[in-house]
């Protein structure tokens, strides 16, 4: 993760009071006094500890990894949202041809329906007008013949049934078990 503009000055700063630190500790060394030493040994101590806390809160707050991963998953996503979208508009679209295929097919199926029951209409009309023909034809063929006058003798053969037939009674049953009068 590159350094903000805050973590580079307070890195300039602590820079500048290290360096500030050096030499004040090389100065007193070198004039023998003891306080400036300890001094400048101060500011170095002060000015690494500030250098490394920059350090440590660079490390701590790098979220390089974590937003190329959130990248990562957010292109995953889309991807995936694309896809979804794209099934969805081709089931969509199927659906739709089903649709249409069905209504076709209904059409057919009336149409063939609406013909067939044209052809049977027909075909019953000239079953109905045949009947009609041959039931007339044989009306006048039996005005002719003179059957049908209120009195004229009926022509036909009665079988006559005798009346005195002899009476049958009913075989007992003499099965094992069968009770019976």
């Amino acid at each position: 993760m590159r350094s903000t503009a805050n973590s580079r000055t307070a890195t300039a700063q602590a820079t500048g009071v290290l360096i500030a630190g050096i030499a004040s500790t090389a100065y007193s060394a070198y004039h023998n006094h003891l306080a400036g030493s300890i001094t400048g040994a101060c500011l170095v101590i002060s000015a690494l500890t500030w250098v490394s806390l920059i350090r440590i809160k660079q490390w701590v707050t790098n979220t390089s990894n974590e937003r190329r991963t959130l990248a990562e998953a957010t292109r995953a996503a889309d991807e995936e949202r694309n896809r979804y979208v794209a099934a969805q508009a081709a089931a969509e679209i199927e659906h739709s041809r089903r649709q249409q295929d069905l209504a076709a097919e209904r059409a057919s199926i009336e149409a063939r329906l609406t013909a067939e029951r044209a052809k049977m209409r027909r075909d019953f009309e000239d079953e109905r007008a045949q009947i009609m023909r041959d039931a007339f034809r044989t009306g006048v063929e039996m005005e002719r013949a003179g059957m049908l006058k209120p009195d004229a003798p009926q022509i036909g053969n009665l079988i006559q049934f005798p009346k005195d037939l002899p009476t049958q009674q009913r075989e007992r049953s003499r099965e094992h078990g069968v009770v019976g009068p």
